[in-house]
């Protein structure tokens, strides 16, 4: 083989940079990534280093032939163009490996045999006799890869794929591959971290196949040194001395440990089956192994700096939960708070539920899942009694996507000793004051209390004063600068001053968690006991679910609208679009409307709109409650005339019904347009959204600012409406700041809102 010999390693797709660094390091030549792999080159002795070295690669492949083969007979000759007697013995086996893509020849399988059969006829041909075909561990093993009706014809020098280590037995329920484990523990920066005598865990180690390969690394362990065979073996270019010469390198190369190394898990089998794997690889002194949940057994260590590497399950293949997520994210902060995090998990695991703050840095496809490595450092708990409050967070840890009862336990707050939940009682009983005497007044029976208005208690609560009160405790998202067990600490902790502070029985203390929702997610149940409830508001009635969805079924926070609704329903025609449970509707339809339709493309809360109609004893035949895309609606019905409207659409939103999606900020001009429209000459359309980044398209016409901003912004408002040309029969009333109600003062931004009127 020449010293500038061109060669070829794979890997799975997205770990082609990972292998190229890797190659680089070994000393190889021209490396550059292809396709699913590397290219590069050096001699004989750069092509065994790679088989052996290797922690990256499936494969190492020695291109000898290429061509034209855009037709089975035009592949069997190209075959045929080698002399496969400078590559193998009559005496030998072989075996072949065909990939195809965008080729004539599409059957992967068809195209393995005629390679197979151009081999052993040439053979037949020169000889009188043929070479057998041996799948598992052949003499020679020969790798066809046709694109575009091109074939690139190769030597497999590392035969079974290099991720086989040689150690692993047998492995626990959905282990990651040998040769993915190490590409996490590089993208990890593992080995530097190794050199500076970082630790090493990881707490859901299964059968050990992280730690083991963490092992290998720190100890300069060629991953290769335990397999019995490579591809090159029966290979009759394979040199037994420059083998030998690079194997024993190798061989000496392996050094002691600088570091600790440790795995844990809560099945004893899975211990059990990493200590004999550990054994097998020769790390069994490097490593050490215990039987623990990282969930609830005490795994603090004392060392500031380190990396935490995980796969924990994905959901896909094992049953898990967002509240898994939560509650590991809690242990990691209490246990390992300044060390370095990476979880490697499915796409589509509640990654977000942990409140570390990760950011995917690697994304590859395990098996067919894609999957995504999220890194980011636990950030320090600086607050007192950090110490005691890791240990009840991890014990009492709380799903943050399911709505959870709190019941009250005897000696239950002593529990949060390191949290002082006072300031919080103590603006809880402000805010109760401040809103009391507006409460009396308006005959408010549901409202919000308190929302984040102190930074270390970040939550949003509502009260809903039914025949007995409920209480809505909203968590948000904690910032990527606090520890995780620090929060869940001072969420237990507020979640216990809660029912004495504001008169609620434990029981009716509901907590939910907001974040971004997609696809149908925002119509996914939250949970199975349902509790609900009545609310009075402007002199109707509302069912409100407290259990069972993210929402109640009343948005608080358009309080104002509905009552302006009613207050302007006599007679008129009102239409409701993106109806959701029809509070709106009820509202027009107690203060007079003459007919209102509700159009909703959900099932779930088309019932629950009717539920309330008959509740209030509303006639159903002039309150349509219509089943219907809305898009799809306003096409079909734009004959319809309705006096007044409201478009309050959710931010995004799709359905398995429906072809399209929606989305606001895309959609929200030819919705608009659609229902001015339908709008009688002297009619209102009310529009609404909570999208905080949503802008108004200045297309639609010009902004009438509310009187504190109008003088300031005008000029520049007037000047971006009418870029590109505006409706010039729109006027455009921005209504948000009296929108917002006095409950909802702290944040001003939870919705916008105008009034759209024909000029």
């Amino acid at each position: 083989m020449p010293a500038n010999q061109s060669l070829y390693a794979t890997c799975a797709s997205g770990l082609q940079h990972l292998l190229a660094d890797e190659l680089v390091q070994l000393g190889a030549k021209s490396v550059s990534t292809a396709g699913a792999g590397a290219r590069f080159s050096g001699g004989l002795d750069m092509a065994y280093k790679a088989c052996l070295w290797s922690r990256v690669a499936n494969r190492i492949l020695l291109p000898i032939h290429h061509g034209p083969a855009g037709s089975p007979e035009e592949l069997y000759e190209l075959v045929k163009q080698v002399d496969w007697s400078e590559h193998m013995a009559l005496s030998g086996t072989l075996a072949v490996d065909f990939f195809t893509a965008n080729s004539t020849i599409t059957h992967s399988q068809y195209g393995a045999l005629k390679v197979k059969d151009a081999v052993v006829d040439q053979f037949r041909e020169n000889t009188g006799e043929r070479p057998n075909v041996e799948r598992d561990s052949p003499d020679l093993r020969i790798n066809v890869y046709l694109f575009r009706n091109k074939a690139r014809i190769a030597i497999d020098l590392s035969g079974s794929s290099l991720h086989r280590r040689g150690y692993r037995e047998q492995a626990g329920p959905a282990p990651v591959k040998e040769n993915l484990a190490a590409s996490l523990l590089l993208a990890a920066k593992w080995p530097e971290r190794a050199e500076r005598g970082e630790p090493f865990v990881d707490p859901l180690c299964g059968s050990g196949t992280l730690v083991i390969e963490a092992a290998m690394m720190a100890c300069n362990m060629a991953p290769g040194l335990k397999r019995t065979h490579f591809g090159f073996s029966g290979w009759r270019g394979h040199d037994e001395s420059v083998w030998n010469s690079v194997y024993n390198d190798a061989v000496q190369a392996v050094r002691v440990c600088p570091s600790d190394i440790s795995g844990a898990d809560k099945d004893s089998r899975s211990i059990q089956l990493a200590i004999e794997n550990a054994a097998l690889a020769g790390v069994e002194e490097s490593v050490s192994f215990t039987k623990a949940d990282v969930l609830t057994d005490e795994l603090k260590v004392n060392i500031a700096h380190g990396l935490v590497l995980t796969n924990p399950p994905y959901g896909e293949r094992l049953e898990i939960d967002a509240s898994f997520y939560h509650n590991l994210g809690s242990a990691l902060s209490g246990s390992y708070d300044g060390w370095h995090v990476a979880l490697f998990t499915a796409d589509s695991a509640p990654v977000r539920q942990t409140r570390l703050p990760l950011k995917a840095s690697l994304a590859v496809r395990n098996g067919p899942i894609e999957c995504s490595l999220y890194e980011g450092t636990i950030p320090t708990a600086s607050a007192k009694g950090t110490a005691s409050v890791w240990a009840s967070a991890k014990t009492t840890a709380t799903p943050v996507t399911d709505e959870k009862k709190f019941p009250s336990e005897p000696g239950e707050a002593g529990d949060h000793s390191g949290v002082d939940a006072q300031p919080f009682a103590n603006r809880l009983k402000k805010n109760l004051k401040h809103l009391k005497s507006w409460l009396r007044r308006e005959n408010i029976s549901a409202w919000r209390i308190y929302d984040a208005d102190l930074p270390e208690f970040s939550v949003a609560i509502d009260i809903y004063d039914c025949d007995e009160r409920h209480v809505v405790v909203q968590e948000y998202q904690a910032p990527a600068t606090v520890n995780a067990a620090m929060a869940s600490a001072r969420l237990k902790a507020l979640l216990q001053v809660i029912p004495e502070t504001l008169n609620v029985h434990a029981e009716h203390v509901h907590l939910k968690v907001r974040e971004k929702q997609t696809g149908l997610a925002q119509y996914e149940k939250q949970s199975g006991s349902q509790v609900t409830g009545l609310v009075r508001e402007l002199g109707y009635q509302i069912e409100c679910n407290f259990s069972d969805y993210l929402d109640t079924g009343l948005f608080l926070d358009h309080r104002k609208v509905r009552e302006y609704i009613k207050t302007n329903a006599q007679g008129v025609r009102f239409l409701n679009l993106f109806s959701y449970t029809g509070s709106a509707s009820v509202a027009a339809a107690t203060g007079g409307a003459s007919r209102t339709v509700s159009v909703d493309l959900s099932n779930r809360y088309s019932q629950w709109l009717t539920r309330n109609l008959r509740l209030n004893r509303l006639d159903e035949t002039s309150n349509q409650v219509v089943k219907s895309d809305v898009t799809q609606w306003l096409d079909q019905n734009k004959d319809q005339r309705f006096d007044l409207i409201l478009l309050d659409p959710p931010t995004f939103s799709n359905s398995t019904g429906i072809d399209a999606d929606w989305n606001v900020q895309r959609d929200h001009v030819t919705c608009i347009r659609a229902c001015m429209n339908m709008l009688e000459p002297d009619g209102v359309l009310v529009f609404s959204n909570n999208y905080r980044r949503f802008k108004l398209d200045p297309a639609l016409g010009e902004v009438v600012l509310p009187k504190k901003a109008r003088q300031k912004n005008h000029a520049a408002v007037a000047q971006s409406s009418n870029a590109g040309g505006s409706d010039t029969q729109y006027t455009i009333e921005d209504r948000s700041h009296w929108s917002i109600d006095q409950d909802f003062q702290r944040n001003t931004r939870i919705h916008q809102c105008w009034f759209i009127r024909h000029k």
